[in-house]
């Protein structure tokens, strides 16, 4: 039985060891098969990662483009004070971008404080003068003494009392110690004044560093122009919006660019996970949306190593690319143009079948009428007041005459300001009535002991010039020893009657000088609150202009400094401000015919398309989409259109050639 039961085992444990050989043999054939299958992948997956096509965007910008970067401040991000607008040309050396600078506000008051410290400091060195004028009469008079002392002890001890012996030789030791009191206070006084100097040099030179300081900051506060060239706005890259005046940008970020004269370049960014699909020197095929049909070949130059966040294009991260195009002297490039790039030969390019939309026979764009003799009308600049509300403004299209209201500006921050600063400045004054009353008294009291301390010193004089004959000689001794004294206190009484007054004009001085300063800022906050309603300096009409979101100021609304809510236009030199679509810049012309219709006066008048603007650029921060500016001139000036008046301009579209777009001759901007 139990030679059966072994049987049986080993037959089930053989058994076993052939179904894991099986098993094993199965998992390396698996292995070697899921090896194989994953090698396979992967050659694949390069294949395809290789022959992927990757489409990205850009736009056109010159080489030697400088970007304007927003300087530093305390704060961040900061307001843009002031803005060129886009399209501008500007010169080397122009304003470009200002934003808040805490030394603006920091430079008068620094300037004031280092006034102020050295009258201060020369008021207490004054009045340490008259402490050590002081002294001195101590010491002298102690000299003096020590001199009496010096006679009486003289005395020899058997001519006169043991007593008065005893005194005498007491008051001598006491006169010395005295006497060496006496000159450490003078050498105290002398120290004091030593390091009150020294104490007001280190304030004015921490004064004029924090006057350098603030004038530094003032100047990084305002960004200027290293070389002519045409404005474009950037975008904020936390919110995504156009930075324009008014809005917020973070410190060293690119506000926009500068764009040179320089070869044209296209600067696109390629979303992140399509990074590893383009590599540098590789050839891209480049179309424009402003030259339908184009295709230009390009060489990616360089990519950026690290990807950066564009909000204006979404959530996803981006690498800047730099491409360099090649054969363009047939393009009528300008800056701005959008630019599509896909990663594949132009010939392979070339020979794709593109769809496209038939072109429109006619245009139709919005316009305005403008002036181009006109006056801005903004609020005034007064300092540390960045808004003001509009209460008043003129309508649209109304005829002012000369010293007329157009628009009326409030800043309540100002009155309460102008009341601080006039309180502040009777009290200053009557304070400063009350110090001369106290001069002229201390004035008085000073001559009074000058001419006191001149008749002693004549009295000690007159009695030291008795013949010795006929006085004691301890008393003579004396008499010599006063003389001497008097005249000593009267030279010194003179010095202290003119440190005195030294110590009351400085002081007077500060408060002059404080006076001065609050009269200056009521004059200006006066000169700011007269301002604040701006009149016609000559006749025109009135054109209300738009802020940065596309919508017309009007009253009751906020107003940076600065900015111009309207323009008080020349009716007689009117002409027509228009944008056209990116796509739709080569359907038109220089010179081209079109139809001006005024909406509300059912009035149509021809026009001639006369400049357009040198750059593409972004329409609005709410209509991010790109255009380029062109201007219509009036056959003949028509009537009853004025300066402000919203207008349709219609085109009729031209057979463009696909390589061309019209260029830039005869701008104005």
């Amino acid at each position: 039985m139990s030679k059966d039961l072994m049987n049986s085992y080993g037959r089930r444990t053989a058994l076993s060891v052939v179904l894991m050989s099986m098993c094993l043999s199965l998992h390396g054939v698996k292995a070697q098969t899921t090896t194989k299958t994953s090698s396979s992948s992967v050659t694949a997956s390069t294949v395809t990662k290789v022959q992927r096509p990757v489409l990205f965007a850009g736009e056109v910008q010159a080489s030697d483009s400088i970007p304007i970067i927003v300087p530093t401040s305390n704060v961040s991000p900061m307001t843009l004070r002031y803005f060129v607008p886009e399209g501008s040309r500007v010169k080397a050396g122009d304003l470009v971008l200002r934003v808040d600078a805490q030394g603006n506000t920091d430079l008068e008051r620094v300037e004031l404080e280092m006034t102020q410290a050295r009258q201060t400091n020369a008021r207490e060195v004054a009045d340490l003068e008259v402490r050590q004028i002081e002294a001195e009469r101590a010491l002298l008079m102690a000299k003096a003494a020590l001199g009496k002392a010096k006679v009486d002890a003289a005395l020899p001890k058997a001519q006169i009392a043991a007593l008065d012996y005893d005194k005498y030789q007491g008051e001598l030791d006491r006169a010395k110690k005295d006497l060496e009191v006496k000159e450490k206070a003078l050498e105290i006084a002398k120290e004091a004044i030593n390091r009150k100097i020294e104490d007001g040099v280190l304030a004015v030179k921490k004064s004029q560093i924090q006057v350098a300081f603030s004038k530094v900051q003032i100047a990084q506060a305002e960004v200027r122009a290293p070389k002519d060239g045409v404005v474009i706005h950037g975008y904020d890259g936390w919110s995504g919006k156009r930075l324009d005046e008014g809005g917020m940008g973070h410190i060293g970020s690119v506000a926009g660019y500068i764009m040179g004269t320089g070869q044209l370049r296209v600067v696109a960014y390629v979303l992140e996970s399509d990074r590893s699909f383009i590599k540098q020197g590789q050839i891209v095929t480049v179309r424009f949306d402003a030259i339908p049909g184009a295709i230009v070949s390009g060489t990616i130059d360089s990519i950026a190593g690290a990807p950066e966040a564009k909000a204006a294009w979404g959530k996803g991260r981006y690498f800047k690319v730099d491409i360099r195009l090649a054969d363009v002297q047939n393009l009528a490039l300008q800056h701005g143009m959008s630019a599509a790039i896909e990663a594949i030969d132009p010939t392979t390019a070339a020979a794709k079948k593109i769809v496209s939309k038939p072109a429109p026979t006619q245009i139709t764009l919005e316009g305005d009428v403008l002036s181009r003799q006109s006056y801005s009308i903004s609020p005034p600049s007064i300092q540390q007041v960045w808004e003001y509300n509009l209460v008043m403004l003129a309508a649209e299209g109304a005829q002012v005459k000369q010293g007329e209201p157009v628009a009326i500006f409030e800043a309540n921050e100002v009155g309460t300001r102008l009341d601080t600063h006039r309180s502040s400045l009777k009290e200053k004054q009557r304070a400063m009535e009350k110090l001369k009353l106290d001069q002229a008294e201390a004035l008085r009291a000073a001559d009074l002991s000058v001419s006191e301390a001149k008749s002693n010193a004549e009295k000690a004089e007159r009695k030291a010039s008795l013949p010795r004959e006929l006085v004691k000689r301890v008393d003579y001794d004396k008499l010599v020893i006063e003389r001497e004294q008097f005249a000593q206190l009267a030279q010194l009484a003179v010095r202290q009657r003119d440190a005195h007054k030294r110590a009351k004009e400085q002081e007077m001085l500060g408060m002059k000088t404080e006076v001065a300063q609050l009269q200056r800022n009521i004059d200006v906050l006066e000169k700011g609150v007269k301002g604040l309603t701006v009149t016609a300096p000559r006749a025109g009409t009135v054109v209300h202009l738009s802020n940065f979101e596309g919508e017309k100021f009007a009253v009751g609304t906020r107003v940076f400094m600065s900015i111009a809510v309207a323009n008080l236009a020349d009716p007689d030199k009117v002409y027509v401000a228009a944008k056209v679509p990116e796509g739709q810049i080569s359907l038109i012309k220089l010179g081209q015919i079109a139809k001006v219709t005024v909406p509300g006066a059912n009035t149509v008048v021809n026009a001639k398309i006369t400049a357009m603007g040198p750059v593409f650029h972004g329409k609005s921060s709410s209509q991010p989409i790109v255009v380029r500016d062109i201007e219509l001139e009036f056959d003949s000036l028509p009537k009853g259109v004025k300066p402000g008046t919203a207008v349709q301009v219609q085109l009729e579209t031209q057979t463009a050639s696909k390589n061309t777009v019209p260029n830039a001759k005869g701008a104005q901007r």
